[in-house]
């Protein structure tokens, strides 16, 4: 979109123009077709325009940083991680910066210095860094300075093309409590005044939208339809890095299938990681199914372990009166992701399909149960949790 065409007019037409183009997109071939796909679908177009949009207007300028939290209650794409905030800046790779804050309740983040990103072409991760690694913990104060050049203290390297950081920050027993504050400031630019709104910042505001809405809409459809024909249904893949994804993660998935009556045991060792977790998504538009209201995510805070140190979990639509549960809304078909956090080499993640009236038969008779009560407790708890973590 060319600046001299912002006062104009034309740079908003050519932006609205390829919106609508990318709304008729989403009712071909390429994409799902049945009708509550198409509904959730547009809800989903819509989310876009608004994530990104708000992304580029207000959390686009280099030289004044701010956080834009997304991947939260509001915004949804590319399969975000729900035991976790994410939120990311925009920085100059020639720039110094400055990232502070207070942990609170979280136990841990993961942060990232990318130059570009999955969704929009040549991802590249520059440098990444964990709290803990930094011995930074729940309750710490913490500073860290970004920059070319080596600083003393906690410092992230950033070369010339880095142009986001990106900061996960972990939340894995769904307590209701104080979140992590982060702060981003440019620290060779302080006291320097900024420059009017110029037709350059306005066509590169609606380039940079259109670009991120048209990039994640196309690619996160195509990322799914790819990898679901690689794999057998109602199997997990080997655990594998991502290559734009957190570096320190394994991550194993399964497209699960199931017809009515039927449910998915998988199981798998766990000592080999710091952490995991085990989350399910939309299989047509990539989101987390309702992670607040339902059972849809389980971690290692929220599930124990089955007396011969294996994790098992059952999928299906229905309450199996079980308290590992993962609640796949009544789908015939979602997306299951495993994530495993500091192993070196993933467990294998066994996976079986029984009949509901056949469940107990395939589990150790020493599995906990959860009755209705508990089951409202579980929800309760989520719906408390998450109200504490995305507030204001």
């Amino acid at each position: 979109m060319a600046a001299g065409d912002v006062a104009s007019g034309q740079a908003w037409d050519e932006f609205c123009r390829r919106l609508s183009e990318l709304g008729r997109e989403i009712v071909g071939d390429d994409f799902p077709a049945a009708e509550q796909d198409r509904v959730e679908g547009f809800r989903h177009l819509a989310n876009q325009v608004a994530c990104w949009l708000t992304y580029a207007v207000g959390q686009s300028n280099p030289a004044v940083p701010v956080f834009f939290r997304h991947n939260n209650l509001t915004y949804r794409w590319g399969g975000p991680n729900v035991d976790q905030n994410a939120r990311r800046a925009v920085i100059d790779g020639n720039a110094t910066y400055r990232i502070s804050g207070v942990m609170h309740a979280c136990t841990d983040f993961i942060l990232q210095v990318k130059s570009g990103s999955m969704h929009t072409g040549n991802p590249r991760v520059d440098a990444e860094v964990r709290a803990g690694d930094l011995g930074i913990g729940p309750g710490d104060s913490f500073e860290l300075v970004l920059s070319a050049t080596k600083q003393p203290g906690n410092w992230v390297p950033i070369t010339p093309t880095s142009e986001v950081v990106h900061i996960r920050d972990y939340y894995f027993d769904w307590q209701p409590v104080e979140p992590a504050a982060f702060v981003i400031e440019r620290l060779d630019t302080f006291g320097q005044p900024g420059s009017a709104v110029t037709s350059a910042d306005v066509s590169g505001l609606l380039s940079e939208a259109t670009k991120q809405i048209e990039g994640s809409v196309r690619y996160w459809n195509r990322y799914q339809n790819e990898r679901r024909v690689q794999q057998p249904l109602n199997t997990f893949t080997s655990p594998s890095t991502v290559a734009a994804g957190v570096q320190d993660v394994l991550y194993s998935d399964s497209y699960i299938h199931l017809d009515p009556g039927q449910a998915l045991v998988f199981a798998f060792d766990p000592r080999a990681a710091r952490y995991w977790d085990a989350q399910l998504y939309s299989r047509a538009w990539y989101e987390p199914l309702d992670f607040v209201t339902r059972t849809t995510s389980l971690n290692h805070e929220l599930a124990g372990v089955d007396a011969d140190g294996l994790v098992r979990i059952v999928v299906c639509g229905e309450d199996p009166g079980v308290t590992h549960w993962l609640d796949n809304e009544g789908r015939d078909e979602v997306l299951a992701t495993i994530r495993f956090f500091g192993a070196s080499a993933g467990p294998v993640v066994d996976a079986q399909v029984v009949d509901l009236g056949d469940l107990m038969t395939v589990l150790p008779a020493d599995t906990p149960r959860c009755a209705p009560d508990a089951r409202a407790a579980q929800r309760e708890r989520r719906q408390r949790h998450v109200a504490w973590r995305s507030r204001d």
